[in-house]
């Protein structure tokens, strides 16, 4: 049979996930062999699995592959039958098999059965004895597994020998996906697709009818006799009536189905997107190994627990967890927990417990991996600080706990004086630091001295889509992801403050730079705090660095897909790419990452500027009694007016031409000149006519209210119904 080059490449794809399958499986089979040697179903599965790879690889012409699965099978083979006992030394023939099946397909190897590795491995297999394996056969079972909730073991990343991810060749980026999300996946577009069937034909329907409505009244406007020309009209109009009912009829069902549509074409993009989630013990289905093999190599004695390995999370997001995970799982055994010996002497019990939890929310997901063993040392932290040159004894000796921790995530940082092929050489918790930066995520440390240490790493559910803040700059629209965003405030005046020529505010009690979002792009770096004292600001995080911008206000949140720029934009600074609105609307997205490390790092400070303080309107309260000019006064002083008081209409003439008022209150009754007369001698000057003038009187006629407005009076306020409310929004109305 002949085979193309596309038929070939896509069979050896399929051979590659099938073996990384049956690869992933085999750790935690071998574990639980290596605990119950006598689980004949574990031993049963064993075997199925590695006669499977056995079988793949002969399909496909990998000769040494088969090779080294017929080794490991005719060995599982003598155990099944009852000639060989599983012992350490047994078992750890087993993983050497395993692990070099797993190095032969990262290599693209094993293709003859005369290749070195191949050779190697059936040797080591066949041997009486393997290297290392009277080691091994010191602890027979020093790490013990439980996984809640797990799922089947799927394919998966694993560590190599050396700590990192193995360096393996994917079947392209294919994933295995259940028949259960294709299904539920085909269900949309077939519903969709019927909705677009009935919304074809009642289109037809609808576009039929007003064809035939508009030739009716077309026919009759072209009747030259205007009698018959009514009558048809009429009769067209007639037409129309009875065609309203099924007409609406039509209206209602398409704009239903319009009003679904956005629901099912969102159900189809979650479950466009589900297909690339898996669940995470893809990636952790090879920690029981990793846990086994390090407390191995350092003499301690491990329990592995695992929970929410059935929590699923984007491919891209795993396949960068993986290296971090190993860190933390290899820095929990390293330096958190004991040696048997000092656990039963602290009152503990010999195993230590490692513990890794996964949980999801809408967005992110929170995976922690928790240890009881010594926890933090925060003496051995300030003295590798001051070792390494990064801190001064004096400096390190005055940081509280909460400030070392950082030291931990720097690249090259180690509290351990020996170096082996496990701790001591600088590369652990940086991997960490530089994982979730990249994935936009955050990292926290919880330490019990003595108790244990707790590492959370919280990171997006998935890459595919990534919420973003629109807001308006500078008469810009621009996007910000929400990864990138801690807070939006709103900043006054005197949160704003001048450090080393540079402006800051303080936000949450923390001094932070504090700049125009437009600043760093050339534009004004001025903070105008306006007129009433306020600006929109948005803080930006970082790791352990933040800045505020100031914007012009928050527009909306959306969910996108960031595209990258297109060259030459692609070249301009602070740009993480482009998103296309639900709008239709392409708008920039920046680079949360840039903008906080250019506020920090940028040389000239900016500057703030306030408004000046809007002037008191300026009231003239006129009235012969002392009491009702005293209380008067006052409860306009006390709302924030400036406020001069005259004893009758001669006094408030003479104040008024000498002075400037923004609103008169006056009495009527009063010796000399009363408020009528006072109104329309002010009315009647071009200069003070615009001067808001309020009546308040006891008189509360019809006749004598006409009066008052008839003298140009804006206002009358009877004083037997007189409240301070009413008085205070009449004047602020009129002074506006």
């Amino acid at each position: 049979m002949d085979v193309s080059a596309a038929e070939l490449l896509e069979l050896n794809s399929i051979f590659r996930a099938e073996c990384d399958e049956h690869v992933a499986a085999l750790n935690p089979l071998l574990l639980k062999l290596e605990a119950t040697p006598l689980d004949q179903a574990a031993l049963y599965e064993t075997f199925r699995r590695v006669h499977s790879i056995k079988g793949a690889a002969r399909m496909v012409g990998y000769s040494g592959l088969e090779a080294v699965a017929h080794a490991m099978e005719t060995m599982l083979a003598q155990a099944r039958e009852g000639r060989q006992h599983l012992s350490a030394v047994y078992i750890a023939k087993l993983f050497a098999g395993r692990d070099a099946i797993e190095s032969l397909l990262a290599a693209d190897a094993g293709r003859s059965s005369d290749e070195p590795d191949v050779l190697s491995a059936v040797r080591r297999l066949t041997s009486a004895d393997v290297p290392g394996a009277r080691e091994a056969a010191v602890e027979h079972a020093n790490v013990r597994v439980k996984i809640s909730d797990a799922s089947p073991a799927l394919p998966q990343l694993r560590a190599s020998d050396s700590g990192g991810p193995a360096d393996r060749r994917r079947s392209g980026d294919m994933l295995r996906v259940s028949e259960a999300k294709i299904s539920a996946l085909l269900n949309t577009p077939n519903e969709l697709m019927r909705w677009h069937v009935l919304e074809e034909h009642d289109l037809k329907d609808l576009r039929e009818r007003v064809e035939a409505l508009f030739d009716r009244i077309d026919a009759a406007n072209r009747i030259d006799d205007r009698d018959l020309r009514h009558a048809a009209l009429e009769q067209a109009l007639m037409g129309i009536s009875k065609q309203r009912d099924p007409t609406q009829a039509l209206v209602k069902a398409i704009t239903e189905r319009n009003a679904r549509r956005p629901r099912s074409l969102e159900d189809l993009r979650q479950g466009l997107a589900s297909l690339r989630m898996l669940p995470v013990n893809t990636i952790l289905a090879g920690m029981p190994r990793l846990a086994r093999d390090t407390a191995l190599a350092l003499g301690k004695k491990v329990e592995l627990k695992i929970y929410g390995a059935e929590v699923e999370i984007g491919k891209s997001v795993l396949d960068r967890l993986m290296e971090p995970l190993i860190q933390m799982v290899k820095n929990a055994i390293a330096h958190g927990i004991e040696t048997p010996e000092q656990r039963v002497e602290a009152g503990k019990p010999p195993a230590g417990l490692i513990k890794i939890s996964v949980s999801t929310g809408t967005a992110s997901a929170t995976i922690a991996v928790e240890d009881d063993g010594r926890g933090l040392d925060s003496e051995r932290i300030r003295a590798a600080a001051v070792a390494q040159g990064l801190a001064a004894p004096e400096e390190a000796q005055a940081l509280p706990e909460g400030k070392l921790i950082p030291y931990l995530f720097k690249p090259g940082f180690s509290t351990t004086e020996e170096t082996d092929s496990i701790s001591g050489r600088g590369v652990g918790l940086d991997i960490v630091a530089e994982c979730v930066r990249q994935l936009r995520g955050t990292y926290q440390v919880e330490n019990a001295p003595g108790k244990g240490l707790r590492l959370l790493l919280t990171v997006p559910v998935t890459l595919l889509w990534s919420p973003v803040l629109q807001l308006r700059s500078g008469g810009f629209d621009v996007c910000v992801r929400l990864a990138d965003i801690r807070e939006a405030n709103v900043l006054r005046s005197s949160d704003a403050l001048e450090i080393d020529g540079r402006l800051s505010a303080t936000v949450r009690g923390e001094v932070i730079p504090l700049l125009p979002l437009t600043a760093l792009s050339g534009g004004d770096n001025s903070v105008d705090f306006g007129a009433d004292d306020k600006v929109v600001a948005v803080t930006l995080q970082q790791g352990e660095r933040r800045a505020a911008f100031v914007v012009d206000n928050l527009t909306d949140v959306s969910d996108v897909i960031i595209k990258a720029l297109p060259w030459p934009l692609a070249q301009l600074p602070g740009m993480a790419g482009y998103c296309v609105l639900a709008s239709g609307s392409a708008m920039c997205v920046l680079d949360g990452e840039y903008l906080v490390n250019a506020a920090h790092d940028r040389q000239s400070g900016g500057t703030m500027r306030t408004a000046p303080a809007a002037a008191k309107p300026n009231l003239l309260i006129v009235d012969d009694s002392l009491t009702t000019r005293t209380l008067l006064r006052s409860i306009m002083m006390s709302a924030g007016y400036d406020a001069s008081t005259a004893v009758d209409g001669v006094d408030a003439w003479a104040k008024i031409q000498s002075g400037h008022y923004d609103c008169i209150v006056s009495d009527i009754e009063m010796p000399n000149m009363n408020g009528w007369d006072l109104c329309a001698r002010v009315k009647g000057e071009q200069r003070w006519a615009n001067t808001p003038f309020v009546l308040i009187t006891s008189l509360s006629k019809d006749d004598e209210r006409r009066r008052g407005f008839e003298a140009g009076a804006d206002a009358y306020i009877v004083k037997s119904l007189f409240n301070e409310k009413e008085l205070l929004e009449t004047v602020q109305r009129l002074t506006v």
